[in-house]
C-alpha cells in the first residue's frame, strides 16, 4: 500500500476518534476540524470526477468509497486525470 495511503489512513482514524475525547480538548478541535474538512473535500471530488469514476473498471461504489477514503491518490490509480479515447476515432 501506498504511504500516502497509510498516512490517510491514520489521518480518518485520527479525525474519527476525536469525536470519542473531552470535546473541550485541542486535539477533539483539531481532529473534528480535520475530520470535517476531509470529509467535505472528498465528497466534492467524489463529485467532480464521477463521470471519470463511472469510465473506470469495477464497480461505482467501490470507486466512490475509495476515493472518498483516499481521494487525489484513487483517482491516479484509476486514470481520472487522463484524457479519455475518443471511440470515433
Amino acid at each position: 500500500m501506498h504511504p500516502a495511503k497509510i498516512f490517510l489512513i491514520v489521518t480518518w482514524a485520527y479525525g474519527l476518534g476525536s469525536f470519542f475525547i473531552a470535546p473541550e480538548s485541542t486535539a477533539a478541535g483539531v481532529g473534528r476540524l480535520l475530520f470535517g474538512g476531509m470529509a467535505v473535500i472528498h465528497v466534492i471530488e467524489c463529485a467532480v470526477f464521477l463521470p471519470a469514476i463511472r469510465r473506470a473498471e469495477g464497480g461505482v461504489g467501490s470507486h466512490l468509497a475509495q476515493v472518498f477514503a483516499f481521494g487525489f491518490l484513487h483517482l491516479q490509480e484509476i486514470g481520472a486525470f487522463t484524457k479519455p479515447s475518443d471511440p470515433n476515432a
